[in-house]
């Protein structure tokens, strides 16, 4: 096998690029930690910024489905009890499944639930010219703007934060991930 080419640095940025948050996040995780993704429109950079280190510490799904991520995210960590998992979400695929937060806090689980936020879904609108859509068309449904996932985390009975400027990525992620209850880190992304 051709050995893995390392992805170029990714610079800070005001919105934060995917890759930056991913790469941040996978120096500062526990090579151990599992990983549970639905973040469609993400998926291409994470393959080059978030290297899967060991077996049995990546689940994801196939094409199609979305609402996956925090029930499974949940799911898993009921499965792995004391293993740290962290649930890889985007904002549209999370609003599918929400109610998971409410498991995750209810059950005590040591989940960290990062929420790329870009404010639409990305994955939906990237699929429309497949599905007929002209570049022009609007896409009704896939704007989401003004959603708080603090806010929303916090009624669901679990710890959150939000995350817009790069400087302050490092320690929000570092303190989720110590945390063995579920939090939400929402990540204002470009």
């Amino acid at each position: 096998p051709r050995p893995r080419v390392p992805a170029p640095r990714a610079e800070p940025g005001a919105p934060m690029s995917v890759a930056y948050v991913l790469q941040t996040l996978a120096e500062l995780r526990d090579p151990d930690s599992i990983v549970v993704e639905e973040a469609p429109s993400a998926r291409p950079v994470m393959h080059r910024y978030l290297p899967i280190l060991r077996s049995e510490t990546f689940y994801t799904m196939c094409s199609g489905g979305l609402g996956y991520g925090l029930p499974a995210a949940v799911g898993v960590a009921l499965g792995k009890p004391g293993r740290k998992v962290i649930g890889l979400v985007g904002d549209g695929s999370s609003m599918y499944s929400i109610q998971a937060l409410w498991s995750a806090a209810q059950l005590g689980l040591p989940i960290t639930f990062i929420v790329l936020n870009n404010r639409r879904y990305a994955a939906l609108q990237e699929f429309a010219p497949t599905f007929g859509f002209g570049g022009d068309d609007p896409l009704v449904g896939t704007a989401l703007p003004d959603l708080d996932f603090v806010s929303i985390a916090r009624g669901h009975g679990c710890e959150a934060a939000r995350v817009t400027h790069p400087a302050a990525l490092r320690e929000a992620l570092a303190t989720a991930l110590r945390t063995r209850v579920p939090t939400v880190v929402e990540i204002e992304v470009a």
